[in-house]
């Protein structure tokens, strides 16, 4: 079977998750997250903005929906 990226693995691409990390805790300030860490919130704004979401409530639905494919990107 052939492997191909999504759109999304492909953007993701573009921001390396060690330097992103690194500069998460270096500017982070607040407290600790709770369920997602900072990487899985990143992907979730960016699916939103991408998809168009209009609310929260369908974001998690879309998310939810999508699980099999967004677990690639360590979500």
């Amino acid at each position: 079977m052939a492997h191909c990226n999504t759109i999304l693995s492909q953007l993701a691409a573009f921001f390396p998750r060690h330097d992103f990390e690194k500069l998460a805790t270096q500017y982070h300030q607040g407290q600790k997250f709770r369920s997602f860490n900072r990487w899985s919130q990143f992907m979730a704004m960016m699916i939103a903005q991408l998809t168009g979401r209009k609310s929260l409530r369908d974001l998690v639905g879309n998310i939810a929906v999508q699980g099999k494919r967004i677990y690639h990107l360590g979500m």
